[in-house]
C-alpha cells in the first residue's frame, strides 16, 4: 500500500501542496513548526478521519480561511487503487469522498488506507488513562474492520440515550422510558466491539511480546491483555457475548440509576500492559514504557498486514531523536523495505546513515516540501 500523491489545500500551514513521495523511505527534514508533522497528520487523517494531534478538526484549517482539503491517490495491491479526499469547513460538516464520490458516512473512508503512526505521545498510551488505550484500540481496529466502525458508532449513540434515561430516572425517581430496549441494543453493538477487540489484542499481544523481547535483549517479558467487562472466552460467538453483557446490565441497573451513568461496557474496558508481571503504567521505567509503546506499534504493522493482506503506510513523527541507537535500528529494520515509510527529523544525524543512503530526502520549510 503506497501513497502516490498527496495534495493539501489550506491544511495547517500548507496553502497549496502537491507532494509525490517515493514508495520506499521518505525523510522529511526541517526545523520545528515548518510543516513536517502536518504531512504525516494529513496521511493519518485520511486513514482514520481523525488527527493524532488534536481532537478539533477546526485546528486543521489554515488560519484566515474557511475550507481545507486533503487528497491522496493510494496504490493498493489487494484492492483497486483509490482516491481519497476529506474536505473541512468552518461552516459545514466534514465531507469525505472516495474516488470523487461523496459519502454520507464519515466512517466510510476508514480502512481505505491503512496507516500506523509513531509519535512522542505514544508513551502516554502506556502510562496514561484507560481512555487513551481505548482510543488506540478504536482507531486501529476501525482500519481493518468496517463492522467495528459501524458497531462503535451505534454503541456510542445508544450509550448516550441510555445515560440520558438513567439521569432522568435518578432525578425524578420515575422510569419514563424502556431501559430494557436500550440494554438490548447496547449489548448487541457492544458484543461486536468486544469480540473484535479480543481477536485484535490476541494477535497484537503475541507479536508485541516478541518485539519487546528483542528490544530488551531477551531479559524482560511484555504481556498485553484485555481487561473487558464481560468474562467470556476468546472464541465465544457474539450472541453469547451479547447475552452475558445484557445480563450484566440488568444486574447493575440499580447502581447505574444511582450514579446516573452506565458503569460497565466496552466504553469502560482497558488494555493492560505488564512487564515481568508488574503493571507498566505504574512500575515501569520511562525507557521500559517507551519500549512497550514501540513494541505495540511495530506489532500493529504485522496485525494490519495480516488483516489487509498488504503492509500499511508507516508514519514516524519526530520520534527518532527520542530513541537510542538499538531502538532506532529495530524500528527501521521492521519498516524499511517492507512499508512505505515517512520519517520527520530536524537533522539527518537522527537516522542511521544506511537508511539515509536508501531514502528519498525532502526539505520542509514554511509550508513547502522540496526534494533534495
Amino acid at each position: 500500500m503506497d501513497i502516490q500523491t498527496l495534495s493539501l489545500t489550506n491544511f495547517r500551514n500548507y496553502v497549496d501542496l502537491n507532494f509525490i513521495p517515493s514508495n520506499g523511505l521518505n525523510i522529511l527534514v526541517g526545523m520545528n513548526a515548518q510543516g513536517k508533522s502536518a504531512v504525516l497528520e494529513a496521511i493519518y487523517f485520511l486513514a482514520t478521519s481523525k488527527s493524532h494531534r488534536t481532537s478539533r478538526d477546526m485546528d486543521l484549517i489554515h488560519v484566515g480561511v474557511s475550507i481545507a482539503r486533503v487528497n491522496a491517490h493510494v496504490d493498493r495491491s489487494e484492492r483497486n487503487d483509490v482516491e481519497l479526499e476529506i474536505v473541512l469547513s468552518r461552516a459545514e460538516n466534514k465531507i469525505v469522498k472516495i474516488n470523487t464520490v461523496k459519502h454520507p458516512k464519515i466512517g466510510d473512508i476508514v480502512g481505505q488506507l491503512n496507516a500506523v503512526i509513531f509519535s512522542n505521545s505514544d508513551i502516554d498510551m502506556v502510562r496514561g488513562e484507560p481512555s487513551l488505550r481505548r482510543r488506540f484500540l478504536n482507531l486501529e481496529i476501525s482500519q481493518v474492520s468496517p463492522q467495528y466502525v459501524y458497531a462503535l458508532g451505534r454503541y456510542k449513540r445508544v450509550l448516550d440515550q441510555r445515560n440520558n434515561l438513567l439521569r432522568e430516572i435518578k432525578s425524578s425517581g420515575v422510569q419514563t422510558g424502556d431501559l430494557g430496549a436500550w440494554d438490548s441494543q447496547l449489548a448487541q453493538y457492544g458484543s461486536t466491539i468486544i469480540a473484535r477487540r479480543m481477536k485484535f489484542i490476541d494477535f497484537l499481544a503475541e507479536e508485541a511480546a516478541k518485539i519487546y523481547s528483542s528490544l530488551a535483549g531477551g531479559s524482560e517479558e511484555l504481556a498485553v491483555t484485555y481487561k473487558k467487562s464481560v468474562d467470556i472466552d476468546l472464541h465465544a460467538p457474539e450472541s453469547e457475548i451479547a447475552a452475558a453483557f445484557a445480563k450484566l446490565l440488568s444486574t447493575r441497573r440499580g447502581l447505574d440509576i444511582m450514579r446516573g451513568t452506565t458503569t460497565i461496557g466496552p466504553h469502560r474496558d482497558d488494555l493492560v500492559l505488564t512487564i515481568n508481571g508488574l503493571a507498566a503504567r505504574e512500575f515501569a521505567s520511562q525507557g521500559q514504557q517507551r519500549s512497550a509503546a514501540i513494541a505495540l506499534k511495530l506489532a500493529e504493522i504485522n496485525v494490519m498486514q495480516e488483516s489487509a493482506g498488504e503492509a500499511p503506510v508507516v508514519l514516524l513523527d519526530d520520534v527518532m531523536a527520542e530513541l537510542d541507537e538499538a531502538r532506532r535500528a529495530r524500528v527501521l529494520e521492521i519498516t524499511t523495505g517492507r512499508c512505505q515509510t515517512f520519517i520527520t527529523v530536524t537533522g539527518l544525524e537522527e537516522i542511521d546513515p544506511s537508511a539515509v543512503a536508501v531514502g528519498s530526502i525532502f526539505d520542509v520549510q514554511s509550508g513547502k516540501v522540496t526534494p533534495r
